[in-house]
């Protein structure tokens, strides 16, 4: 999503990625594919469970998903996607500029 970030942005959008490693391993992670996008820490599974995307293969782990929140706090978009199918940076900027 690095590579499209800006492009999110154009259409509206805040990139924000939550995964399920230590804070430790999140800010390794960010400082080394560079990113400049939030990436937030989810290490206790809280918003994987909140969410309900834990992957149904690995309790211990949340499935890769796409949320849109829209600004009064409701969900304008989800996709549910698997380890070996993620939503395409075209569909997401898709949905942000269908968003009223």
């Amino acid at each position: 999503m690095q590579e499209n970030s800006d492009r999110i942005s154009e259409a509206g959008g805040s990139l924000i990625a939550i995964g399920a490693d230590t804070v430790t391993e999140t800010k390794n992670t960010v400082n080394n594919l560079n990113l400049t996008f939030t990436v937030l820490s989810d290490s206790g599974l809280s918003a994987t469970s909140d969410y309900n995307v834990v992957d149904q293969g690995n309790t211990n782990f949340p499935r890769p998903s796409v949320f849109i929140i829209k600004t009064d706090g409701t969900i304008g978009y989800v996709s549910l996607d698997s380890a070996y199918s993620r939503s395409s940076a075209a569909s997401i900027i898709s949905a942000l500029e269908g968003l009223d």
